[in-house]
């Protein structure tokens, strides 16, 4: 039997990546633990690690977004603030899927399909989590929550769009603030890289605390324990113009030697349009469109497996 082509190949892969989309979502518990109020698209209690095939993932309480363990993930279900929470040793991360960027076929631009597009806040955001650091690593950003958007499949062509982080003390483009304080950042589609940071050290090491940051009307904000703290910006403005970024993916712990427990992603303006995204794109939409994607892939494949067979019968 002749060999399968490069495009062949290429369209098989997608087929298999869509089909785990797929099964993914299709076990995203429709349960949530707790009552979700209407800014929050996405709440992970982190109490739980689920095997899902040769992935592991941990619940979503919309019903929506789980996250999926990256690397290394033994032993990340430790005690936390509130129950159980996940651990983190500065290689391991949580990774929640926004957009699947296709790489077949070849396209001059970007395919993307979506897959939780409530998640893509346009205009006002709030990240939060519960956090216990355990130490502080060579990154400069000890990332709690971060956006990210990519172009290209590689792993290595990754923006920062919007986050939470705790800052190591290490200088990045000649900018350095001290151990311990933390960051705010945003993107926007002026261009514009804006970030904010406490004016002084407010996290300690191996002690529960509750992180906060927002993007609204009135600027850039950052919370400690629930009360605002004064903040210096370093990059941009504080209140910067234009839309937040789409991205491709949200991080968890990326970079991180951190206990995380109850992170959540709030839209703070939630429309009656973002409400029914938030409601409706989950499994059925989801599934959908998904469903039509493996349909025209199989197609592809079927018909250039027709063709190979009447080549080689032929021959």
């Amino acid at each position: 039997m002749e060999k399968l082509t490069r495009k062949t190949k290429a369209a098989l892969m997608l087929v298999l990546l869509i089909a785990s989309i797929v099964n993914l979502t299709l076990v995203t518990s429709v349960n949530a633990q707790s009552a979700v109020d209407p800014f929050t698209v996405g709440l992970w209690h982190l109490d739980e690690v689920i095997p899902n095939g040769y992935q592991e993932t941990t619940p979503d309480a919309t019903g929506v977004n789980n996250g999926i363990l990256g690397v290394k993930t033994a032993d990340m279900l430790v005690e936390g603030k509130f129950d159980n929470a996940l651990s983190f040793n500065g290689e391991n991360f949580v990774y929640v899927p926004i957009s699947f960027l296709v790489g077949f076929p070849p396209s001059p631009q970007p395919i993307y399909i979506p897959i939780s597009p409530n998640l893509n806040i346009q205009e006002e955001i709030k990240l939060e989590a519960w956090i216990n650091l355990q130490e502080f690593t060579n990154a400069t950003y000890n990332n709690i929550v971060v956006k990210c958007s990519r172009s290209d499949p590689s792993w290595e062509n990754v923006s920062r769009v919007v986050g939470l982080a705790v800052r190591s003390g290490v200088s990045d483009d000649g900018i350095s603030v001290p151990q311990g304080v933390l960051s705010g950042f945003v993107l926007t589609d002026t261009g514009s890289a804006n970030e904010i940071v406490t004016t002084e050290p407010v996290i300690s090491l191996n002690q529960w605390t509750h992180v906060a940051f927002s993007r609204s009307s009135t600027g850039m904000h950052l919370y400690v324990d629930g009360y605002e703290k004064e903040v210096k910006v370093i990059r941009g403005v504080q209140n910067p113009a234009g839309n937040i970024v789409n991205g491709t993916e949200f991080y968890f712990g990326h970079d991180s030697k951190v206990i995380l427990d109850e992170v959540r992603i709030s839209n703070l303006v939630p429309d009656s349009q973002a409400l029914a995204a938030q409601i409706d794109i989950g499994p059925n939409m989801l599934t959908a469109i998904i469903v039509v994607a493996v349909v025209l892939a199989l197609a592809w494949v079927l018909r250039r497996a027709i063709q190979m067979w009447i080549i080689h019968s032929r021959s």
